[in-house]
């Protein structure tokens, strides 16, 4: 794989990865389940919601089959970004440190750096990266020890599905939107978050598939608050990139459904719960939302 090709697979990954990391908000009333019909409001036909999460281990599990399958019906899939389009130059502008005193190998303490530098150690892409690595925002770059050759994505997955199967695809939010949204947290916030991640004594591999099992669970209630154990955001950060892009989100699949589309819609699973998610906003705009329940099954089931 070249350079280029290299940096685009990560930064794509990493824009998407994220959101799975923030921290959960209250709700009144449990909520399971990661997909779900959507109905009401004079609506001919239904839609769905589905809730993906973007880094996947599949040596533990397989990738859930529904949201596959329901490509065929709905003939038309929604992401939060349409990998189409995204403009590699705009989200590189976004995820990259300018300032160079800024760089994380200057701000981590040297016993947090040595930890990163072995965890980087086992990462593909640090390694083609190089210096580079320190360069990437710290946030994007906690993400990126997660990745090994076992890792998916289920949003990737299902948008080469819909590519192959020749089915239209679109975006709810643009690249400067999320890129706006992530950087509302300062360098040194986001330095304090990685320092948090790194004090944490299991490998990348481990977490990811902690993460994956909890996904696998569809608690979505709990779901945030459990990922948060990995690095604790706070309440601001979290108001900035999921509560306030749910009520956007939920907007334009407001508008989309009044104009008679009935697609999929795949966006982070973080978006789904709490009385501040997709799910309850859609209800709250007079939709009807019912749980399609399924089961993700264990890789080697």
């Amino acid at each position: 794989m070249s350079t280029c090709k290299l940096i685009r697979t990560i930064l794509v990954a990493l824009a998407l990865a994220f959101t799975a990391l923030t921290p959960a908000v209250a709700q009144k009333q449990p909520q399971n389940g990661l997909l779900w019909e959507i109905s009401g409001r004079n609506m001919t036909a239904p839609a769905y919601l589905f809730g993906t999460i973007h880094l996947y281990d599949t040596s533990t599990y397989q990738l859930p089959q529904p949201p596959f399958e329901l490509l065929e019906k709905t003939g038309r899939v929604y992401f939060e970004l349409d990998f189409g389009k995204i403009n590699m130059a705009e989200m590189s502008a976004g995820m990259f440190i300018t300032d160079t005193s800024q760089y994380i190998n200057k701000l981590l303490d040297p016993v947090s750096l040595a930890r990163l530098n072995k965890l980087l150690e086992g990462s593909a892409s640090a390694k083609m990266l190089g210096d580079r690595v320190y360069t990437i925002k710290p946030l994007f770059v906690s993400v990126m020890l997660l990745g090994n050759e076992k890792t998916s994505s289920v949003d990737l997955e299902l948008y080469k599905a819909a590519m192959s199967g020749k089915h239209a695809v679109g975006g709810l939010e643009t690249v400067k939107e999320q890129m706006e949204a992530f950087n509302t947290m300062s360098i040194a916030a986001q330095t304090e978050a990685l320092r948090q991640f790194l004090s944490n004594d299991l490998s990348g591999q481990e977490i990811l598939s902690k993460m994956t099992a909890i996904y696998a669970r569809q608690n979505i209630t709990n779901m945030l608050k459990e990922l948060e154990q990995f690095m604790p955001l706070d309440a601001n950060t979290s108001e900035t990139l999921v509560n306030k892009r749910n009520i956007i989100m939920t907007d334009r699949i407001d508008s989309l459904l009044q104009q008679q589309e009935h697609p999929l819609i795949a966006v982070g699973a973080g978006h789904l719960g709490s009385d501040a998610g997709i799910v309850e906003l859609l209800r709250k705009k007079g939709y009807t939302l019912k749980n399609i329940p399924f089961t993700i099954k264990k890789a080697h089931e």
